[in-house]
Parts: structure tokens; sequence; C-alpha cells
């Protein structure tokens, strides 16, 4: 008996969903940071230093959402070509 979990296995429907998935949230949180980068009345924030912390926290999101595209694609090639374990 293996004690490998078993996982659908990622076809190219898959990775197409995720590419949106991660793509989709990415155009969300750019709208979102665009917004960000003014105050409640509607002027752009000026102050270098809290123009970068705001970049630099969204940076690490999108950073988060390109590397699900990645992992789809490793995904996928695993399932094609699955390694041989004993």
């Amino acid at each position: 008996m293996s004690s490998k979990l078993s996982f659908a296995v990622m076809d190219t429907a898959s990775v197409s969903k995720s590419y949106f998935t991660a793509t989709s949230r990415v155009s969300s949180l750019m709208t979102e940071l665009y917004e960000d980068l003014h105050d409640h009345k509607g002027n752009p924030i000026l102050d270098l230093e809290e123009i970068t912390n705001k970049i630099n926290a969204y940076k690490r999101v999108v950073r988060t959402e390109l590397d699900l595209i990645k992992s789809a694609v490793e995904q996928y090639d695993e399932d094609k070509n699955p390694r041989q374990t004993e």
C-alpha cells in the first residue's frame, strides 16, 4: 500500500484555471493598490516611506500569486512524469 496521498491529476484545464485564479487576484490587487496609494479624499499619497511600505506589502502578495502559476506547471509536469518510488 502506498503512503502517498491521492490528489486529482493536474491537467491542462486545471493549469489554466490556476493561471486565471492567480492573474485575477493580481489584477484585483493592482486595483486595490491604486486606491491605497490615495488618501480618503482621493489625493495621491506623496510620502515616499509610506508608498514604499505599501508597495512592498503588495509585492509580497503578488509574488505569492505568481508562485501559484509556477507551482501549477510544476504539478502538471510531476503528474505527467511521476517519479518511481520504491
